[in-house]
Formats: C-alpha cells, sequence, structure tokens
C-alpha cells in the first residue's frame, strides 16, 4: 500500500484501491479527481495499492506494507483491509484528516470507512463507480455470487446510512438507488465520469488511410451468443463484403481492450480476420491516439441501463458514433451531444447493417464528420466534474 501526498488546504484521504494502476478504468476517475482537487483548496492523501509500475502525478509517496497478490481477485481486496486501516488511523490521528472520499469497488473499503466513522466522527464520502448488490448484471453471474450477493444487502444498508454523501456515476443508477434505500433522499448526487481535455486536444491528427471504426474497452462475455451484439456486428460485416459493400482495402475494425473466448475464433470462422483487428489492452494514452485517428467510433452496451465511461472520450472527440445500445439514458446522452452519430437499439443483424452503410457512406462522401458541441466540453471535462465534488468536500464540516 502506497500514501500519496501534494501539499495545498484542507487535506482529505483518498481511498483508492485502483489509484496505483495507470491504465486501469476504476482508478483513472480517482486519479482525474486528485489531479484537480487542488485547484479548489483541497489537498488529497491518497491510500492505494503498491503496484511495481504505479501511476504517477507528482506526489510524495510513503510505502506501507501490502498483502499477497497471488490469489483470487474477491480474496486480494480483502488482504489490503488491515493495512488501509492503519493508514486511515495514522491520518485521522497525525495529520487530522477529516474526511474520507472512498472509491468503490472493492466494497470492502467502504466497510472500513463505515467503522471509522462510527470511532473517530470522521465525514465519510462514498464514490460508486459501480453497482453494489442492485448490480444490472447481478442475475448473469453464478449461483453462489448471487448469494454473496443477498448476504451483502444489509452490509450495503448499513454502510449507506452511515455515509454523509453517496456519489454516482449517472442518473439512472441515482434514481435506482433513492428507489432502493430512501433514506439517501438529500445526500446522494451524480458525478459523471467525465473526459480530460488535456489528454484529448482540440487540434486534428493525420487520420487511418482507410476508413476505420474504432471499438475501445472490454467486450463482456455474452449469455447467448445468437443475441450477442458484437456477433451480430461481425455477421453484418459478412454481408457487406459478400455483398461487395466493403473490401479489405478500403475498411478496417480495430478492437482495442482485453480479448474474449469466441469473438477471436468468429472473426477467422466468418473470414473476417483481413479487416477485424483485435489489439488488446494498450496503456491509455496510445488508446486516445487511437480514438484520434479513426474515422468512426463504435459503441456497444447491451445491457440496459449502464453508462460507460468510455461515452465521455468518444463525445469529446467529435466524432462520430455507431452505438449497438439499448434504449436509456445513454441513448439519450449521445443524441444530445452527438446529431451525427448512428443508434441501433435492437438486436438485428439487418438494423446493424444499414448503420455500417450509412457511416460507410458518410465517409466516402467526405463530408465534415467531427462536431465538438460547446457544451458539453463545458460541462463533462473533469476539472468541472472536480469542482463539484470539492463543493462537498467544503461543505463537510
Amino acid at each position: 500500500m502506497n500514501i500519496i501526498r501534494t501539499k495545498r488546504n484542507k487535506k482529505v484521504a483518498v481511498i483508492s484501491y485502483f489509484f496505483s494502476s495507470p491504465d486501469k478504468t476504476g482508478g483513472i476517475r480517482s486519479q482525474k479527481f486528485v489531479k484537480y482537487l487542488p485547484q479548489f483548496g483541497i489537498e488529497p492523501i491518497v491510500i492505494t495499492k503498491r503496484r511495481t509500475n504505479p501511476y504517477s502525478f507528482g506526489g510524495r509517496m510513503t510505502p506501507l506494507r501490502t498483502f499477497p497478490v497471488n490469489r483470487p481477485f474477491h480474496l486480494e481486496t480483502l488482504t489490503w483491509l488491515p493495512g488501509l486501516v492503519l493508514a486511515c488511523l495514522r491520518l485521522i490521528k497525525k495529520e487530522k484528516v477529516h474526511s474520507l472520499l472512498i472509491s468503490c469497488g472493492p466494497f470492502s473499503s467502504a466497510l472500513v470507512g463505515a467503522l471509522l466513522k462510527k470511532l473517530f466522527h470522521v465525514k465519510l464520502i462514498l464514490d460508486f463507480r459501480d453497482y453494489w448488490t442492485i448490480s444490472p448484471y447481478i442475475s448473469k453471474v453464478k449461483l453462489f455470487n448471487r448469494l454473496l450477493n443477498e448476504l451483502q444487502k444489509p452490509i450495503e444498508k448499513w454502510i449507506l446510512r452511515s455515509a454523509d454523501k453517496l456519489i454516482v456515476i449517472q442518473k439512472t443508477m441515482e434514481e435506482q438507488y433513492l428507489e432502493r434505500f430512501p433514506f439517501l433522499d438529500g445526500k446522494i448526487k451524480t458525478i459523471f465520469n467525465g473526459f480530460d481535455g488535456e489528454d484529448i486536444p482540440d487540434a486534428d491528427c493525420e487520420l487511418f488511410q482507410k476508413f476505420t471504426l474504432l471499438y475501445l474497452g472490454n467486450l463482456r462475455r455474452p449469455v447467448d451468443f445468437h443475441l450477442y451484439y458484437p456477433m451480430l456486428f461481425l455477421k453484418s460485416l459478412r454481408k457487406m463484403i459478400d455483398g461487395k459493400l466493403i473490401r479489405e482495402s478500403n475498411f478496417q475494425v480495430l478492437i482495442v481492450g482485453e480479448k474474449i473466448r469466441g469473438f477471436e475464433e468468429e472473426v477467422h470462422n466468418l473470414g473476417l480476420s483481413g479487416i477485424v483487428k483485435t489489439l488488446g489492452r494498450v496503456p491509455h494514452e496510445e488508446a486516445i491516439n487511437y480514438l484520434r485517428k479513426s474515422h468512426f467510433l463504435l459503441l456497444i452496451v447491451q445491457t440496459q441501463g449502464i453508462m460507460t465511461s468510455k461515452i465521455f472520450e468518444y463525445l469529446a472527440t467529435g466524432k462520430p458514433i455507431l452505438a449497438l445500445i439499448q434504449t436509456g439514458e445513454l441513448m439519450d446522452f449521445i443524441q444530445a451531444f452527438s446529431s451525427n452519430s448512428f443508434i441501433v437499439t435492437e438486436p438485428s443483424s439487418q438494423e446493424i447493417t444499414r448503420a455500417i452503410r450509412k457511416c460507410f457512406r458518410c465517409y466516402s462522401s467526405k463530408a465534415e464528420q467531427k462536431e465538438r458541441r460547446k457544451e458539453f466540453i463545458e460541462s463533462f471535462n473533469r476539472k468541472e466534474l472536480t469542482r463539484q465534488l470539492a463543493e462537498i468536500l467544503h461543505a463537510m464540516q
């Protein structure tokens, strides 16, 4: 475990298990908060898991003891709890830290925060990057995990009652938590993930020579491959090749993110290896470079109610999006800030094929595709979102 410190005004302990991971989605949100909090009079003191090549933001780092990491993930996140308790006690007693900002998951960190609040009367702010027991994915996991989820429900309720503030990442999530836990009324707030303008400069860069449709992120494992959006997308590409609408020399699809079993096999079986390239995980800076060089951005979210964090970086580039998604907040968000995008909301190979053709037709017409909305840039940049967090932290007495 590491404690990272920068010298500023009001001290806040930021507890983030993934903070030290340079390119982990779970850490980037906390990294950006810590980057901008000093500009709003907050001194963030970060407690995180020690890593071999940690994320660095220029602060002073004090290493603390860590526990073995070569275990199943859910056990690994528990092994850091003793060190976390000791680190928090040190900050409360010696540094006079009176506020804890805890990034969840892992949700075991929130339990430590609730206990410390009871014992030392510190302020507890929970930042839920994900759902806990009311996750929309829970029906798709194994029986053992569903039973564990049931056991955690009273723990989550007690922790949420203890918290002074709950921060969530989308409005739908806020509504669902309010419905499930009415006592959160008045102490829950949505702060979106957003984008960092320093990561995505407004200046144009040289694009790929052939039409490029880019997917950034991890493809979730399917329950039913026949209705799995990525598989339907691949079948649509095959139809377009057979119809001589696209060919390897003028069209490519890049998949940047962790690979899943079955997807690459399907690419090979459909004879799409010359068009669809799976690149695996790359550093965040390199991923952004791929975004900027592509013509269209592919968004695939098959679960209802999920506001994927990548949408903010997608929209920040101003590039058009081909979205294979469900109706709801995410669709409304794209429609509000990207009039040049194409949205498919039903698992139909025919509809997906029609949307891909429209994308390629726009590219072939050489029409201007970039559209950066001023209201989006002003409202969803990381500095503005951190300002909203700073207001909450300053209000804690």
